[in-house]
């Protein structure tokens, strides 16, 4: 065996008990961590982030036209708020948004540019953003991302909810609830088949580009079957509070529960995360490279701070320390990664803002303020804060 063969068998075979040994100095390093107190990255650097923001204003003020808005600008700290454009004018990444508000759901292009769908209440992407499936109250439609127009629809005698679409080429499903059953129909309309009863409210979540679903019942398992098998591949044990399902890349499943973020592969926990008991977690979202980046809202202090945990395996990467991406008054959520892997949006309701990082080192922040009425332009008093409902690549044949 050679010096290389030798060294990849070292890396991808762990050695007896290194798993226990990992887990055993990530609880000490945790607790020696939440022991800490916390300075935030502007406190520490303040000398420098003046220095920086002085010379920006003076770059600014010599290039910038009269009357240009300015979006992109050095992140400094506001009770409240970030330094953000009036509006959502661009992307900062290729790809189209689509946002559900009080309006309805709206798909938003790379230059700014929206269309609203139509009347609904929730929606989701197709696979390549050809299409949106949308529910409204006991419907279901699937319409053109472009047009809006509607391509086929259902109806069901009780409400539908959490509608998402598979990947899996040109044979996709689309998953939905009703009641406390989970459903299942062809992405192009054929049959529909009742999957599973006695579910929780939850959305369910598609790994890849595969027809394996995972959904969480009443009990507090999450289950993962194979649709096509109409099979059970594996479940959890009960768990307490279950918030949101989801897949990473390499098809791992992401549990985010109300103080956990717990990792499994093939029904084996392998990970978690773990806030404290004046903590509550949410969102989630898998970052570019590996790790997650969630959402920790201080219930004490009414502030949420955006974390990043850059190991998603278990070894010598469980003992660094997670990252502090930002930290903003009230709660922050719907953590949605761009289809580049290189930007992460997320909603501030109190800021009424969009906020767009540059990953995977923060070291860009581009807020866009007001959204409530962004996104629904003709209301003399907009409704709730609208919902990011995905990120995906311009529409492709």
């Amino acid at each position: 065996m050679t010096e290389a063969e030798l060294r990849t068998s070292l890396l991808q075979n762990p050695a007896p008990g290194e798993l226990e040994a990992g887990q055993r100095a990530w609880e000490v390093v945790r607790s020696v961590y939440a022991a800490r107190e916390r300075v935030p990255w502007i406190e520490r650097h303040s000398r420098l982030v003046v220095l920086l923001a002085a010379a920006a204003a003076l770059a600014v003020a010599a290039i910038t036209p009269p009357g240009m808005a300015v979006v992109e600008r050095v992140r400094e700290s506001v009770a409240g708020r970030t330094p953000s454009g009036p509006a959502l004018v661009r992307l900062p990444a290729p790809g189209r948004l689509l946002v559900v508000s009080g309006s309805g759901p709206w798909v938003v292009q790379q230059d700014g540019s929206k269309r609203l769908l139509g009347d609904y209440d929730d929606a989701s992407w197709s696979p390549r953003g050809l299409f949106v499936v949308a529910a409204q109250d006991e419907h279901l439609v699937t319409v053109e991302s472009q047009s809006g127009d509607v391509r086929w629809s259902l109806s069901r005698t009780e409400p539908i909810r959490d509608p998402r679409w598979s990947g899996g080429g040109l044979d996709t499903r689309i998953a939905y609830r009703t009641g406390s059953s989970l459903h299942v129909v062809a992405g192009d309309g054929s049959p529909d088949v009742v999957l599973a009863q006695d579910i929780a409210p939850l959305a369910p979540a598609w790994k890849g580009a595969s027809h394996v679903l995972a959904y969480a019942s009443h009990d507090g398992r999450v289950h993962v079957v194979d649709f096509d098998a109409r099979s059970e591949l594996w479940t959890t044990p009960r768990i307490a509070r279950v918030r949101r399902l989801a897949f990473s890349p390499d098809g791992h499943l992401v549990v985010l529960t109300a103080r956990e973020i717990r990792l499994y592969r093939a029904g084996r926990r392998i990970l978690f995360e773990k806030v404290g008991r004046q903590h509550l977690l949410l969102d989630v979202a898998v970052a570019p490279g590996g790790g997650v980046v969630f959402a920790d809202f201080d219930l004490k202090a009414d502030a949420t701070d955006l974390v990043r945990s850059s190991c998603s395996t278990s070894g010598a990467c469980l003992l660094i320390p997670n990252t502090q991406l930002f930290r903003g008054a009230g709660r922050i959520g719907d953590l949605t990664v761009s289809p580049n892997g290189r930007w992460l949006l997320a909603g501030w309701p109190d800021a009424d803002q969009f906020l767009f990082f540059r990953l995977p080192r923060v070291g860009k922040v581009v807020a866009v303020d007001d959204v409530r009425r962004e996104f629904e332009p003709g209301a003399s008093t907009p409704r709730e804060f609208p919902r990011i409902a995905g990120w995906v690549e311009d529409a492709t044949g």
